[in-house]
Order: C-alpha cells, then structure tokens, then sequence
C-alpha cells in the first residue's frame, strides 16, 4: 500500500508586520509537553519573487512582491531545509493571497522527531491490536469448547478475525504518521485530550469525548452557515474568518478521529464514511481524496465508487502539483491498480504506462513509484497471458529495486511474479532460481512461520513436482502445508491447495494410497469452507475418482464419478459436454468396458 501524508492547513497567527512585506513564519510542530519554536534556515521559493528566502532567528520571513496589490495571489513552490519535512505537503503549490496584514505560517517537523514519536504511537498501538486479538480469540475458542458454534462456523470466524487483524496492522503505520504530525497549537483542551488518547491507544476513551462534543450533523449546519455567510459578505471579519477555520479544523479532525477508530475496529463501512465526510468538508485537497479511494480500493473493494475518488484526486494534485509532478504520477498508477483489480488489463496497462511518463522525467528512473509503475504493468501483461511483455516489465522494475535497496522485502514480490512467468513460460529451472530467491527474503524478513514464506514453499514444491523430483518437493510441500494449518487451521482455502499439490506429488510419484488421502482432506476442506454442494468439490471428486479407478476399486470410482454428476447438474449448460463426457464414462465402467482412466 503507499503512504500518503494526510494533513491539514495550520491556522494563521497574529505576528508583526511590515508595511508592505508579506510576513511569515516557519515552526515546529506543537506536542504535547514539546512547544512548537520557530525554525531558523528554512529556504523559501515563491514563483513571483526572483530570489530564495531564508527565514531567520525565530523561524520568521519576509518578502516584498512588486507590482502586487492586497489581495492578489502568489504561490510558493519550494520549501526546504535538510533533516526537515514540511507537515502539510499543499503548502506548495497553494495560491496565498497577499496581505502585509496577514503573516503566512509554516509548520515543519524534524525528521528524527518525527521517528521517535511515530515509534512510540505504533509500540502503543501495536500492543493493543494483539491484547484485542488474544481476547477476542479466547473468547471464540471458548464458543467452540462449549459447542455453542460449530468447528466449521469457528474456522470461518477465526479466518475473518486473522484478516481483519492482518488488515489493521497494515493501517498502523500511516495512522501512527498521521498522528505524530498533528500539529496541537489553537486546538480546544478537549480535542488536545482526544488525540493523547489515541496516540495512547485509548479509543474507547477517544470515542467518548468525540461523542461529548456534540451531534456531528449539528456541527457541520453551524460550520456551513457560517460559510454561506462568509460568501454573502463582501467585507468579512478576520475573526468570524478564523472562527471558520478553527471550526474546520475542529471537524475534519473528529472525522479523521472517527475514521481511525472505526478502522481500528474493522468497521471499514463506517471508516470510509467518515472518511467521505471529510472530502465534503475539503473537496479540494488532492491528498484527502486520494486517501478515500485507496481505502474504498483495498477494504471496500467497491471499485466504482473508489475510481471516483481517484479522479477527482487527480484532477486536484494537477492543479495543486502541476501535470509533471510525483503527485500526479502515483495517482495514475494508483487508477491503473484500480482497473486491474476490475480485470480491465488493456486500460490498467494505459494508465500504467501514462504514470511512467510522468514520473520517470520527474523523479527519475531510480525511484520505488517508477519500479513499482513497471511491476504493476508486468502483473497486468501476466493477467493477459502475454508473457514475454509480463517478463519484460517485471525485469524493469526488479532492476530497479536491486539497484535502490537489495534487502528491500518487498523485491520478494518481484521474484515471486518473475517465478510465475517462467512457470508458465516452461522455463522450470529459472522459475525455482527466483521462488528460491523470493524464499530467501521472506524467511529473513518476515520469518520462517509466516503466510507469504508457505506460499514460496509451495511454489518451489510444485515446480518441483513438474521437474519430477518427487521426493524433494513432498518436503517443500509439508513445510509450507505445516504453517498454513499452524496459522488458518485445516479449513481454509491456502491450507486445502496444500493438500491438493500434495495429493498431485504423491500420485505423480506413483503412491496412489497416499495420494488420494491428500485429495480427501483437500475435500473435507473444501466441503466446510464452500458446502457439500459445491462446484468448488468437483476437481477433488474427480481426483479421488480416478485414482480408485487406477486402484481397481470400482465401487468407490462410481461413488465418487455419481458425485461429479451431482455437482454438474444444478448448472444446466454450462458443463454440458463434461456432463455427457461423464455419463458415457461410468455406463463404460458399470459395464466393464471403460478405457483405463487419465490422470487427474
């Protein structure tokens, strides 16, 4: 998933003015127990003024613009001091009215700050998300023992418990970003309370004091009168102009508040509703929008809705950034995503191949958006089944990657989708060279008992298999088939492809005994996951029945062929010629006279 700052415009402060200088300042952010101080060396470009402005002792600046009357705008394009990022990423590109009267601020945080305090919010908010985990999975084993749910009903709720906690840490490193960039100053008491407490990991708490200030459909209709009054009035005042902003501010960050802590409680529904109420509130920002899609994309998957957001989003980061800008290009990339997750390849190709033409210029060929741009088209192209072009791109963006960061994790996702292609290309040898190096990463960066190290280990044991080393890939299927049952239990659709390339390695080794055993647990798997009538039990049904075939069993052949045909017939056409295929093969066998069964 990538990060995008999601931040907010700071409140303007009264400082000394000149008589016709624009004034401003640039400060720290407000922490609690840390007061916000003024930041010396700050370099500041603005497009109309020739030269680059440094602010002073107090983090104050100054800068006159020719020609310039009260009220006419002026944008600033850089601001920059090392070891420094700014909190609020549209201060660039924002149009400033300008006014002697009315200073601009800017807030910046210190990088090793802003480390440190992101550390301490994730620790907190990590050890909560696994106290809930234990508890609510306690308190699901202990439905189990009393029977009060079945074993089935127990592995599906457990399933749904592993997701949502896999879902929420993912959520941990951006809300934990968000939070320790809050800037505290102008805040009310009672909102200062509400964020120590989610930092904190307090969200009942958080929860309760949002809910103290008020209904939030009455607070928005106060907030909108007052804007509807403000572009009534030709002359308004500076303070009804602050007390909007305040109020704003106040709202969205409620919303926000709302969003993490419905997030945090896998209500993703709820989250993105709030979410939405923000972009009312700020239908401008191009960072808020493009928030609301990738969340709508990745937990809603409601494709439609997300695709709106992203649009508007990146109508918005033109206008704020500029058409050549990374905003812009991350965005397209993002819509290309999109279209692939809707299985629409040629237009997420487009639209990857349209974000590669703008950041490759802007940011240059050396960047994980560029590399991530290539990997993305290399997964459509595998989606097409054009597997030279797969090949092509996802090389391109691996090569990047090696060149920025060889230990970067996220190059085992590469090495993987490199190991797909030459499996399907035929190419056996490269396909187990790059599981393997995929394998490698994943076991040092995540461990040996995780779920995407078992998928490496499967993968290497099926290519195995096609090489015809038997024996060896049976040891790499275990091993992965060992943590998928450790991690989901023995229902669960990773578990029971287990069982099937099992079930293929053995009876390819020629154990039709031990073979058919994997197929039936692959079976049971599947028949508590999907129902006893599923469509999903043909292929196991149709193992199991050749393999008793091949056994000399006739009678549990029969068995399991009549299954096949139940499971066909409640969907009419669709397999019909497989239907009639079937039919003339257990007449064969019933009367003696069938052909020696073919390989499952």
């Amino acid at each position: 998933m990538k990060k995008v700052l999601f931040t907010w415009m700071c409140l303007a402060c009264s400082l000394a003015s000149g008589a016709q200088a624009q004034q401003g300042i640039v400060r720290t952010l407000e922490r609690p127990s840390k007061p916000s101080v003024g930041i010396e060396g700050v370099t500041i470009n603005v497009h109309e003024y020739p030269n680059a402005i440094v602010s002073k002792k107090g983090g104050k600046f100054a800068f006159t613009l020719s020609g310039k009357r009260l009220g006419e705008s002026f944008t600033m394009t850089r601001v920059h001091k090392k070891g420094y990022s700014l909190v609020d990423k549209q201060v660039k590109g924002r149009r400033y009215a300008y006014s002697p009267s009315v200073p601009i601020e800017i807030v910046m945080v210190s990088d090793q700050q802003l480390e440190k305090d992101k550390k301490l919010i994730e620790d907190k908010a990590y050890d909560k998300a696994q106290k809930d985990f234990d508890k609510k999975l306690a308190a699901l084993e202990k439905q189990l023992k009393e029977k009060s749910i079945s074993e089935r009903e127990y592995r599906q709720k457990y399933e749904e418990l592993n997701n949502n906690y896999s879902n929420y840490v993912q959520l941990i490193d951006q809300m934990a970003e968000r939070y320790a960039m809050t800037d505290y100053s102008g805040m009310d008491d009672v909102s200062k309370e509400i964020l120590a407490c989610l930092e904190n990991a307090d969200l009942e708490r958080a929860d309760q004091l949002i809910n103290s200030k008020g209904s939030f459909d009455k607070r928005e209709k106060e907030l909108l009168s007052k804007l509807e009054l403000k572009e009534k009035s030709e002359e308004l005042s500076q303070q009804l102009e602050k007390d909007i902003e305040k109020e704003r501010n106040s709202l969205v960050q409620d919303y926000y508040n709302k969003y993490y802590i419905n997030a945090s409680n896998y209500h993703n529904d709820s989250a993105a509703y709030y979410l939405e109420r923000i972009v009312k509130l700020a239908p401008g920002n191009s960072d808020i929008l493009y928030r609301t899609a990738r969340f709508i994309m990745d937990y809603l998957s409601d494709y439609p809705r997300a695709e709106g957001y992203f649009l508007q989003a990146l109508e918005q980061a033109k206008l704020q950034h500029g058409e050549l800008s990374e905003e812009v290009g991350v965005i397209t990339d993002d819509l290309g995503l999109l279209y692939d997750n809707m299985l629409d390849y040629d237009k997420a190709i487009e639209w990857h191949q349209r974000a590669l033409d703008i950041l490759e210029p802007t940011v240059g060929s050396d960047n994980k958006t560029v590399s991530m741009a290539y990997t993305l088209i290399g997964r459509a192209y595998m989606n097409k089944k054009m597997l030279d072009k797969a090949l092509e791109y996802t090389l391109k963006g691996l090569e990047i990657r090696e060149r920025m960061d060889i230990n970067d994790p996220q190059i085992s996702q590469s090495y993987n989708n490199l190991g797909v292609i030459y499996n399907t290309m035929g190419d056996l040898d490269k396909a187990l060279e790059y599981h393997k190096k995929a394998l490698e990463i994943r076991e040092q960066a995540y461990g040996p008992d995780d779920g995407a190290t078992a998928l490496s280990y499967n993968n290497i044991g099926s290519i195995l298999i096609s090489k015809g080393e038997f024996d060896e890939a049976i040891d790499w299927l275990n091993r992965g088939l060992a943590i998928n049952e450790k991690i989901f239990g023995p229902v669960n659709p990773y578990t029971a492809n287990g069982y099937n390339s099992l079930g293929y390695a053995h009876y390819f080794k020629g154990d039709l005994n031990e073979a058919v055993k994997w197929f039936m647990k692959q079976l049971s798997s599947y028949e508590q996951l999907y129902g006893y009538d599923s469509i999903y039990n043909y292929s196991c049904c149709e193992h199991i029945a050749v393999i008793h075939e091949q056994l000399g069993d006739t009678a549990q052949a029969l068995k399991y062929y009549q299954r096949c045909m139940d499971l066909l017939q409640p969907h009419g056409d669709t397999y019909q010629e497989q239907t009639e295929q079937l039919k003339s093969h257990i007449q064969e066998l019933k009367s003696g006279v069938a052909p020696k069964a073919v390989n499952p």
